[in-house]
């Protein structure tokens, strides 16, 4: 047990060396505005095109577009810390890096989140990667239905070193917008791994993307005024 934890340790610890000193890509003066409803155009099945990625060990996986997506939200929860890293290690663990719990609409407030809301984004002890959000006052003024639809948690699969880095300097309650593609992952023999959410409003693992996630493929990140590439 005690290799075990030092094998997982290690490799965090390697994992967070290889994403460091991002590097600003471009500056914009338009302020991010985390009301604005997430964008998505779904791709026709006869246009759909692979993104082919290799992972840090050298697995080979292949990324099938399926929208279009840009999202503008306010960080409610952020995990990269997933449980023994290197030992658990799923298929799905290799591509996507890292999840972020995101709101927009009227509740992508950080005063509103902190008095009424609380959101944890973790990975469960089946291998599950979730978000969870929990009600602090029952005078809750936007009704769960509400909230439900104007939050998510998104798989992030970085196009670039540079992006992930980015990624891991994102704080809780920062205001970003990512850009990018909504895809299902797959091996390179073809074994689906996940397939994405392609809607706002799926809440459980009936959904297409078995827990209602979007797995994006995040080929731009805006933090505060400066872009990442």
């Amino acid at each position: 047990m005690i290799l075990l934890m030092l094998n997982s340790f290690l490799g965090d610890v390697i994992f967070r060396l290889t994403y460091i000193n991002p590097k600003v890509k471009a500056t914009t003066s338009r302020t991010l505005n985390p009301k604005e409803f997430p964008t998505q155009i779904n791709i026709p099945e006869k246009e759909q095109e692979y993104i082919k990625v290799t992972t840090n060990k050298g697995k080979k996986y292949a990324l099938k577009k399926q929208a279009e997506y840009s999202l503008t939200g306010l960080v409610v929860a952020k995990n990269t810390n997933f449980f023994l890293r290197d030992v658990m290690r799923s298929k799905f663990d290799d591509v996507c890096l890292m999840d972020l719990g995101l709101v927009w609409g009227e509740i992508a407030d950080k005063k509103y989140v902190e008095k009424y809301l609380k959101f944890t984004s973790k990975k469960t002890l089946g291998a599950a990667r979730q978000l969870s959000v929990k009600s602090n006052n029952c005078q809750m003024p936007y009704k769960w239905n509400y909230v439900s639809s104007h939050m998510g948690h998104t798989h992030i699969i970085p196009a670039s070193i540079n992006v992930m880095s980015a990624m891991l300097t994102i704080k809780k309650y920062d205001v970003v917008k990512l850009d990018g593609y909504l895809v299902d992952i797959y091996t390179d023999k073809g074994e689906v791994v996940a397939l994405t959410s392609l809607s706002r409003s799926d809440t459980n693992n009936t959904s297409r993307g078995y827990g209602a996630c979007e797995d994006m493929y995040v080929e731009q990140v805006q933090i505060g005024n400066k872009i990442y590439r």
